[in-house]
């Protein structure tokens, strides 16, 4: 029974990783689609169109959050990591 319990917490530590690992990189993918509008939105307030001032506003908002996410994700993945090491461990040891 020990362990089944313990294949069972390497197997979700492992979810949680992948998890994870998922969701940041679709946040990297939407970073690098922001930071490819804002390079033409910059051209265009260079150009003083209409409205690029505040979308070019909202993109490096959208940016500033993104790279929090991030940074939170790198975080969770650290913990998830060092949390699926131990429960390998214990399941190599039970």
């Amino acid at each position: 029974m020990r362990f089944e319990t313990m294949a069972v917490q390497v197997t979700e530590a492992e979810a949680a990783v992948l998890m994870l690992q998922r969701k940041r990189s679709g946040l990297v993918s939407r970073g690098r689609e922001l930071a490819d509008e804002r390079v033409s939105v910059a051209i265009e307030v260079s150009a003083y169109e209409p409205g690029a001032r505040n979308r070019l506003r909202e993109i490096n908002q959208e940016l500033a959050l993104l790279d929090a996410e991030l940074r939170n994700i790198d975080a969770a993945l650290t913990e998830a990591g060092r949390r699926l090491a131990i429960a390998q461990a214990q399941k190599e040891h039970a």
